[in-house]
């Protein structure tokens, strides 16, 4: 029997397009366009919010306002069914208890801007582990019963926004984790100050799958920006 192919293969082939050019200078065609905006194929995008107190009130609104930006970006689904296009979840994590799923997955922009609208910064400490787990028990699986809730032949990927400077707590079960669940991750490391271990264990080795930025300003710069959403998409 053939084998289906990977649910990731668009996202494969328009980056290692992109990637054989300087990153801004791709031209994307119609039909990489349409790959960039998630339109082509069923992608679950999953962000994971660092809310600790090492990231500063004023950047965490930065950054959630990044997630609202990429929501308007992307083509999102007609529907929890549609077998197209993207759907989109926020999780913010601070210590090991405080975790807060701002919004499930969804494809109402309205949902996700009255969600951010409300959105408060935690301010803790932060333990990446614990919170990569809460998401998979209650973004990625129903916490009533397990039942999976990304769509069927989705990508699930999910977006770290973190300087990778976390409490090691659970991060290897959560790593297993993200493996056992079939997660594309992807990481924006911003600031100088990172840890890379951390980092490349969130990507799970692939140090494409890292992008390191000066600081939380860049989320908004167009040269950073198209390159992520043609990344995740």
């Amino acid at each position: 029997m053939e084998a289906s192919p990977s649910p990731n293969w668009p996202r494969q082939a328009s980056t290692l397009a992109c990637r054989l050019c300087a990153p801004n200078s791709c031209l994307l065609s119609p039909a990489e366009l349409a790959v960039a905006q998630c339109t082509q194929r069923p992608v679950d995008v999953v962000f994971l919010l660092d809310g600790s107190e090492r990231i500063g009130e004023q950047n965490f609104h930065r950054a959630h306002r990044f997630v609202e930006d990429v929501a308007r970006q992307l083509t999102l689904a007609n529907s929890n069914s549609d077998n197209m296009n993207a759907r989109v979840a926020l999780l913010q994590y601070g210590s090991e208890r405080d975790r807060n799923v701002v919004f499930p997955l969804t494809y109402n922009l309205t949902e996700i801007s009255n969600a951010l609208a409300q959105i408060k910064y935690l301010d803790s400490s932060s333990n990446i582990g614990s919170a990569i787990i809460h998401a998979i028990n209650n973004i990625v699986l129903s916490p009533g019963d397990g039942q999976r809730l990304t769509r069927r032949n989705a990508e699930l990927s999910f977006v770290f926004i973190t300087d990778g400077i976390t409490g090691s707590k659970n991060l290897e079960e959560a790593i297993n984790s993200m493996k056992k669940q079939d997660v594309m991750p992807t990481v924006v490391a911003l600031g100088s100050d990172v840890d890379m271990d951390v980092l490349l264990k969130l990507g799970l080795g692939d140090r494409a799958a890292i992008f390191r930025e000066k600081d939380y300003d860049s989320l908004s710069q167009p040269s950073f920006f198209d390159r992520f959403i043609r990344w995740i998409c």
